[in-house]
């Protein structure tokens, strides 16, 4: 009769730390993050706040709007999608399906131009609610005329940016 009540008390307080587990991997969350670049013409930062939801530990989807400093600062508003492929338990590796829509003021008129690709990503459990993000590269389209850097294709409206703008580093604390 022990043997039964100390598994079944093994069985429940089993199945209620995995429900904690889960309940700390959904819910809304903000993040920051920032990226640089350089090029032969300019010298810019890019601030990248957003909100979004996690829906598991896998996946999540939001919102995020890009501030580039500048002469000819983009605003980029970008709704995307994450999908984590490997996880562990503090360590998680993604891809981040996303649209972006750019647009500058410039004299006389506006500037836009329009992607849609995937971006790889980590990030790291600091504590519960916080993770160190790291993302890098773009593959996808895009009809930004100003390819620069590290852009294979550059001729085509499909292809791969490897510029250093696409390295960003940031927080994400989870609600």
């Amino acid at each position: 009769m022990k043997i039964r009540f100390l598994f079944l008390s093994l069985a429940l307080s089993l199945l209620s730390a995995t429900s904690l587990k889960a309940q700390d991997e959904r819910g809304i969350f903000v993040e920051g993050v920032a990226s640089y670049a350089s090029t032969h013409f300019k010298n810019y930062a890019v601030l990248t706040p957003a909100v979004g939801y996690q829906f598991n530990d896998r996946w999540a989807a939001g919102f995020k709007v890009g501030f580039e400093t500048g002469d000819y600062a983009y605003v980029t508003y970008t709704p995307f999608a994450r999908f984590s492929f490997l996880t562990g338990s503090a360590f998680r590796m993604f891809v981040e399906g996303k649209l972006n829509f750019a647009s500058s003021d410039v004299e006389g008129g506006q500037c836009t131009y329009q992607e849609a690709g995937f971006s790889l990503g980590a990030s790291y459990a600091v504590c519960p609610h916080l993770r160190l993000m790291a993302q890098y590269l773009f593959l996808g389209w895009s009809n930004d005329e100003e390819k620069e850097g590290a852009w294979l294709g550059k001729h085509a409206d499909f292809g791969m940016d490897a510029n250093v703008r696409r390295f960003q580093l940031g927080l994400q604390f989870l609600f």
